[in-house]
């Protein structure tokens, strides 16, 4: 794992192209390796040969009588490929597994798992990865109903004895399954951690000092597995002996290695999650200074990371790799904070820029005019969970305000449950905090996972999405600049006036209130005194009608609303009445087409939409002529 040997594909349609290769898979005994294509609804078999040349010699599952819609895990077995289609939509929305043979010819598929003691059958819901025992038995990360189902190659239920059933559940988040060492390892199974389950379906323990694991392969070396964190953008090697962890306890792996792209260069955002603002073409830029001297501290900086990373011995816990990537981290944020200031660089007219949460490299940056690479460090550097972000401008400066001419900034913290409100330092050329509020809780005034903000423009209140505790929470700034609550509306529930999730929210010129409540797959329409009115959408695919599948983000223009449709990966535009108008809709990576793999909190200005994908991590801007 210390260099690259050999690379293939660009981003396309060809039969030599990619778009999102998603999962790969090594067959056991030629040499070829399956890649699911999933933004091109098709597997290709690439084959190479002993000095490396790779090439595409089969592309399947797009002809018309299989037609995959999202094809994800995979895996090989007595000569028969099974492909987990996540998206494909059965008569009762559930999805499906495709078999083909080795080379890609379709044989069949199996719509439903039948349990082995009777019952009713189990569907299946968003699939992602597969995993197989000694035994060829197919295990199914079921996303969409967050368990881990066990089949044989006919879709027969194989039954966890332990659990009197086929599936594992109670989990946090099942993206992915591996069976290695005799184990059943979920990554996602509770927070931040990779749970481990024996053969049987009992519970062993977490492993820990992970962010967002997704794939774990089997290393050729004794008890190591490779283990994805896409967010972090990393590949790690760990080492542990799964037969140790027993009795529902947590233990650390060892790191040997750990590779990647840091992505914290000049214009690279990491994980960007929400933006609010706007880019003209008239602002007259941004002022670096001693370019020269620029680039030779991006140079030792880079040359500081190699050198404190060489310094981490191999094996050291998980826990303390990951604590020591963030610390160098932040340590590295508020070195190049520090000489940016030095070197009085900052935009010349920070009144009206597009600001972003660039939440993986824990800063808020900023662009001017919306070029590739533009964006810049604007910020000090931030806690680990900013997500949501609303500008809000005081009817008259505050106390303590330093350039009442720029807006302040409201940013939610998913971890802390805390939000703070920056304020721009013409000085620094910095934003700097002005005044929090909230915390971690169930109280009246503290916050669970809260996600987006919208400002309320008939009386400036801070309305947030708390979704961790179902609810919305209504904040005032006082004239002192204190931040107190004003009132929260909304519990836990499917009826009327009840939330699961609720995670973004916007307010029209009259103070009336749309949001976004996500696992319901809905609108909620209230009134500014927290009063239910009506909701609108219901849950299907469709990406133009006003069917929902994880309605993550809302905001409003002119008398519509624009609505981000997660799964069905589409904008959708209402009116405020809920009837349905527009739409765009685009599965994939291809910026030219402006596709989307996972979008964020969107905001609209100005007849523009602007959109984050916090996997592809870039900002999506799309020109809307209603």
């Amino acid at each position: 794992m210390d260099q690259i040997l050999a690379s293939f594909g660009t981003v396309g349609t060809g039969p030599q192209q990619f778009n999102m290769p998603f999962r790969l898979l090594a067959h056991p005994d030629k040499n070829r390796v399956y890649v699911t294509d999933i933004g091109n609804f098709r597997v290709h078999i690439l084959e190479y040969s002993e000095n490396l040349g790779i090439k595409s010699i089969k592309v399947f599952g797009n002809e018309p009588e299989v037609d995959l819609k999202g094809p994800n895990g995979i895996v090989v077995h007595d000569g028969k490929v099974c492909v987990a289609d996540e998206f494909y939509e059965g008569p009762d929305s559930q999805s499906r597994l495709v078999v083909f043979s080795e080379d890609g010819d379709f044989e069949y598929t199996i719509d439903e798992i039948k349990p082995e003691n009777g019952g009713e059958p189990v569907h299946l819901l968003w699939p992602q990865g597969l995993s197989l025992d000694k035994q060829g038995n197919i295990y199914i990360a079921n996303t969409g109903f967050a368990t881990v189902v066990r089949c044989d190659w006919q879709g027969n239920g194989i039954v966890f004895s332990e659990r009197d059933k086929c599936y594992i559940d109670g989990l946090d988040l099942s993206r992915g399954v591996s069976v290695i060492q005799n184990r059943v390892l979920i990554p996602g199974g509770g927070p931040n951690v990779i749970a481990v389950y024996n053969l049987d379906g009992r519970f062993m323990g977490n492993l820990d000092g992970f962010f967002a694991p997704v794939q774990i392969t089997e290393f050729t070396e004794s008890q190591t597995m490779l283990i994805t964190e896409p967010f972090l953008a990393s590949l790690q090697k760990h080492k542990i002996n799964l037969s140790t962890l027993k009795g529902g306890k947590t233990r650390a792996t060892k790191v040997l290695k750990s590779i990647g792209d840091e992505r914290d260069n000049p214009g690279q955002l990491h994980f960007v999650t929400s933006v609010v603002g706007d880019v003209t073409n008239t602002q007259p830029g941004y002022s670096g200074n001693a370019p020269a001297f620029q680039n030779w501290v991006e140079q030792q900086l880079s040359i500081q990371d190699q050198i404190l990373k060489a310094m981490q011995p191999a094996g050291i816990p998980s826990w303390l790799s990951i604590a020591l990537s963030a610390q160098t981290e932040w340590v590295q944020r508020w070195q190049q904070t520090m000489i940016r200031i030095f070197l009085n660089d900052k935009f010349e007219d920070p009144e009206d820029l597009l600001w972003m949460v660039d939440a993986g490299n824990y800063q808020l940056q900023a662009t001017e005019d919306g070029k590739s690479n533009s964006a810049r460090p604007i910020s000090l550097p931030m806690l680990p969970g900013s997500l949501g972000i609303a500008a809000l401008t005081p009817s008259k400066p505050l106390p303590g305000q330093m350039d009442p001419e720029v807006p302040l900034l409201v940013v939610s913290n998913y971890l802390s449950g805390i939000v703070t409100i920056l304020q721009y330092n013409d000085v620094l050329g910095e934003l700097v905090p002005y005044t929090v509020f909230g915390g971690l809780g169930a109280g009246e005034e503290q916050l669970n996972k809260p996600q987006g903000i919208a400002i309320d423009p008939t009386n400036n209140d801070i309305l947030i999405a708390d979704s961790g505790n179902n609810r919305i929470s209504r904040w005032r700034l006082s004239e002192t600049g204190s931040a107190g609550l004003v009132h929260t509306f909304g519990k836990l529930g499917s009826e009327h006036g009840e939330f699961h999730t609720p995670s973004d929210i916007t307010v029209d010129a009259s103070g009336t209130c749309f949001i976004t409540d996500q696992n319901n797959n809905r609108i909620e329409v209230y009134g500014q005194d927290g009063k239910w009115i009506r909701s609108f959408g219901k849950e299907g695919y469709g990406t133009d009608n006003d069917n929902f599948l994880l309605p993550t983000s809302i905001d409003h223009e002119n008398g519509y609303l624009f609505v981000s449709d997660l799964v069905n990966r589409a904008i959708k535009i209402f009116n405020c009445s809920g009837e349905y108008v527009e739409s765009f809709s685009g599965f994939g990576a291809d910026r030219e087409k402006g596709q989307l793999w996972l979008p964020y909190l969107l905001h609209v200005k100005n007849s523009k939409v602007y959109l984050p994908d916090c996997a592809l991590n870039r900002v999506n801007v799309y020109k809307f002529n209603i």
